[in-house]
This record gives C-alpha cells, structure tokens and sequence, in this order.
C-alpha cells in the first residue's frame, strides 16, 4: 500500500469508530431499539476489521493493541501520529 491508502485506511477506522460511538451514545437513552443495537454491532465489527487490516500492514494503532504480537513492539517504530508528520 501506498502513502494514501495509509491515510485513506486510518479515516475509515476514524469514521467507524466515530460512527459507533455515536450509536453507543444513542443506546443510552434506547436501549430497547434493536435495529440501532445491530448496527452498532456491525459498526464495531467494521472498525475491528479495518484496525486488524491497518495492523498487518503498518503496525499497531495503539500499545494495547501490540499485545497482540509475540513481542512489546510499540516502540520499535515511530508513533502512528510521528509517522503522518514525516511525511
């Protein structure tokens, strides 16, 4: 991948996060509306896919999720934001 899938990948895990955490906020105060519950289930489940994707390419997005790897490699490689700042 290229620099601009980079960033084209990191403002779709933004937007879905963004976008279930919004559902989350609604589900607050309608706990009862299961239509909103299932999208909020998908949203998180597309923001996992698209974080999961963005790690095996680049790395991880945060140091709890380099648990994931045999290794503490959080700090083998710039931070994320170090990263775009290079460019």
């Amino acid at each position: 991948m290229d620099n601009t899938s980079k960033l084209d990948l990191l403002k779709k895990i933004q937007c879905y996060h963004f976008a279930a955490y919004d559902m989350l906020l609604y589900l607050d105060t309608h706990k009862d509306d299961k239509k909103a519950f299932k999208m909020f289930g998908e949203l998180v489940n597309k923001t996992e896919e698209l974080k999961t994707e963005y790690e095996k390419e680049y790395g991880s997005l945060s140091a709890f999720d380099a648990a994931k790897s045999d290794s503490f490699n959080w700090l083998d490689d710039p931070w994320p934001w170090e990263k775009e700042a290079n460019k």
